[in-house]
């Protein structure tokens, strides 16, 4: 069965200007001119109406670039900003349109007690609920063939009123003389606003609309056009007819004036009920959408849809929304705070649409383009206009969106949406790598960058502990291995080996390299990897048992120095690497060239694992001890050790007093001038604890 029903003016045109034509325009337009003047009240349509326009204008663009379906607004976020930034507004969004139907039908009410005071307001609301429920579940098509018979009556209502009687009193001859606050300017703002927020109405028809892309700007940017020139026409009809005084003390001077104020009255009721009647058949279908994303608890619930085509339970939900919003008569406390997520809304659309010009993607070709500043101005403006109306609403308001965001992104959905939010986000990261290359460097800002060259997968994971507390919480880790010939089964080992950290939250990334020689091609990959934009800073390499390779292990380390990058070489103990180590002895010898590195190792472990750090040096003779501890103890100081450091001098020469250090669970080492394989293998077994041993970039600076 097909859902495409309506084209332009049906599904779009006239349920939105019937919104936007509503009780605020008949019974507080009035009172806004008087309140403020002309020219300011001018200034407070035009501002309004730069909101619905520029958004309007966002809509039309977004909607010519994207496969539109159900849902309208709900849609245009999802597909832009993600499911779980489409899910936080839907729903705020949708509970903001279910409780506007019982809005309008107050509106209608009040109306009709104008007019009939003897009848019970409750029972006129409770008849008008039934019989907007009844018409919205047998067929949205029947809706809106009433609404045919609303616009003749608002058309009838024009007239009345342009061909109405004045006040009696002459109107001020300076109506912009006004005095005018700017608090009574924004109050008047605040009040006018709402009138507004109705221009998307049809855009909910999304799914239903027979050319979305053609409807929704034809049909939206006309009932924008249209409402700016009655509402500017109404204000200086207004000025001209009354004074301030009579324009404020009197919201029905409307009806008062009107050559036929039946005429009149019978356009507000319409317009109210026509607003109720729209919001009941276009809040189902955000409804609706919602649960085809699977956002909502009971989801399955809500998507079921009946002969006609009709989403009955989306219908029924909706009604019963309004009918305990009009029980609990709270309208006015939460009327602020439901204008401010449509505010949300339209900020977002506007917000979509300048990303996508800003990033560049070449995905985003509408047919309909706008200029990047209207889409920003309209964004900015929202923003702008939320805090003016009520900044403790807004905040709650924006409160409320976040905690669902934060909620839907812990759901891990396995559903997603073709959104730009990776987009955005590496735009943002080129534009800060361009100016942070422009920038010189400066050790103060090091950090462990690390690149760890994998020759056997279990020996890896085995240094999972170490390796996450050296480069936690901010540093990057690219794992890389060369093989003979790359397989998927390969490539599946090796990003599954990163995994955990990725889990951790560390930014990694993998990759297998077609090679003969593991060790030869670590040149290639540094020299590949340093002209990136977030080049690594530290090799990491794992010993592996076999001597034989140790030669190709030296040159290895000959030409990593050559790329001016710090050397981490790990010599695993008996014992596994775990991530509950606490004690670190720090062996520093007196004009080590690598001592910044030994040190910012060791307190990055420190700081990870919870741990001590122990300072270990030699001396040759007793006397030296003094002087030596004296050193430790400014070092200490100098590098901004923990104050629990201990401090180990031992006498004698280094492998003679080697075994009487205190035991720890893991000892740092700088590396010899001269690289030792056959050295480090031997200190490793004879202290029988796994050891790092480091050499410096130069690019290290412990002090900074």
């Amino acid at each position: 069965m097909s859902s495409k029903r309506f084209g332009t003016f049906e599904g779009v045109f006239i349920p939105s200007l019937l919104s936007i034509f509503g009780v605020i325009m008949y019974l507080r337009l009035s009172w806004v001119v008087g309140s403020v003047g002309i020219a300011a009240a001018i200034s407070i349509i035009a501002l309004s109406n730069f909101i619905s326009l520029s958004t309007g204008l966002s809509v039309s663009s977004i909607v010519t670039n994207i496969r539109i379906g159900h849902g309208g607004a709900y849609s245009i976020i999802t597909k832009s900003l993600g499911l779980e930034a489409g899910g936080a507004i839907g729903l705020p969004l949708y509970l903001a349109q279910a409780i506007s139907v019982a809005f309008y039908i107050v509106g209608f009410a009040e109306c009709w007690k104008y007019v009939f005071p003897m009848h019970s307001f409750l029972l006129v609301c409770l008849i008008a609920w039934i019989g907007v429920l009844m018409v919205s579940y047998y067929s949205a098509r029947l809706a809106f063939r009433i609404q045919y018979v609303v616009l003749v009556i608002v058309g009838l209502s024009f007239i009345s009123i342009f061909l109405g009687k004045t006040s009696g009193a002459a109107p001020a001859q300076d109506f912009s003389a006004v005095a005018v606050s700017s608090g009574s300017f924004f109050e008047a703002f605040a009040v006018f606003f709402p009138a507004v927020t109705g221009f998307m109405a049809g855009l909910s028809m999304s799914g239903e609309l027979n050319e979305p892309k053609k409807n929704i700007p034809n049909g939206t940017l006309a009932a924008v056009g249209v409402s700016i020139i009655a509402y500017v026409a109404l204000a200086f009809w207004f000025a001209k007819s009354a004074t301030p005084q009579a324009l404020v003390n009197n919201t029905n001077i409307v009806i008062d004036m009107g050559r036929w104020p039946s005429f009149v009255i019978a356009g507000i009721m319409g317009a109210t009920l026509s607003s109720a009647l729209n919001m009941c058949v276009t809040a189902p279908r955000t409804l609706f959408a919602l649960s085809q994303s699977d956002t909502l608890p009971l989801s399955r619930f809500f998507v079921h849809r009946n002969q006609r085509n009709e989403p009955t339970a989306a219908i029924l939900l909706t009604a019963l929304i309004a009918l305990i919003t009009l029980l609990m008569g709270t309208l006015n406390q939460v009327a602020t705070l439901l204008t401010m997520f449509f505010l949300i809304t339209y900020g977002l659309i506007n917000f979509s649409v300048f990303v996508e010009q800003t990033i560049g993607i070449t995905s985003f070709r509408p047919s309909f383009n706008v200029p990047r500043i209207i889409s920003f101005l309209g964004w900015v403006g929202c923003l702008v206009v939320m805090f003016l109306i009520n900044p403790m609403f807004s905040l709650v308001a924006w409160l409320v969106i976040i905690l669902l965001y934060i909620g839907l992104i812990r759901r891990e959905t396995e559903r997603y949406s073709p959104d730009v939010r990776s987009g955005l986000l590496i735009f943002l990261s080129e534009q800060m790598a361009k100016a942070a290359a422009k920038l010189p460097y400066y050790p103060k800002i090091w950090k462990p960058n690390v690149v760890v060259a994998v020759e056997d997968i279990k020996n890896f994971a085995k240094a999972f502990g170490v390796l996450l507390a050296i480069v936690s919480p901010s540093g990057r880790l690219a794992v890389f291995r060369i093989v003979p010939k790359v397989t998927e089964s390969l490539s599946k080992e090796l990003n599954e080996s990163i995994e955990e950290f990725k889990q951790e939250g560390i930014f990694s990334e993998a990759i297998n390299v077609e090679g003969a020689d593991s060790l030869k091609g670590v040149k290639t990959i540094l020299q590949t990897l340093k002209g990136t934009h977030f080049p690594p800073n530290i090799l990491f390499y794992i010993l592996p048992k076999d001597e034989a390779r140790d030669q190709s292990i030296i040159e290895m380390i000959k030409q990593t120095c050559l790329e001016k990058l710090g050397i981490v070489i790990l010599q695993q103990g008996k014992a596994e690497l775990s991530d509950d180590l606490k004690q670190i002895n720090l062996w520093i010898r007196k004009g080590s060239p690598n001592l910044d590195l030994s040190i910012l190792t060791a307190i990055q472990l420190q700081k990870n694992w919870d741990g001590r750090i122990r300072l270990v040096q030699i001396v040759d003779v007793k006397e030296e001890i003094d002087e030596s501890v004296a050193y430790l103890s400014r070092l200490g100081d100098l590098m901004r050790f923990p104050a629990d450091v201990d401090i180990q001098v031992l006498v004698g020469k280094f492998p003679d007093v080697l075994m009487q250090a205190p035991k720890a669970d893991i000892d740092i080492f700088g590396m010899p001038e001269v690289p030792d394989i056959g050295l480090i293998r031997k200190i490793s077994q004879e202290i029988e604890t796994s050891v790092l041993f480091l050499r410096d970039s130069h690019h290290e600076s412990a002090v900074a």
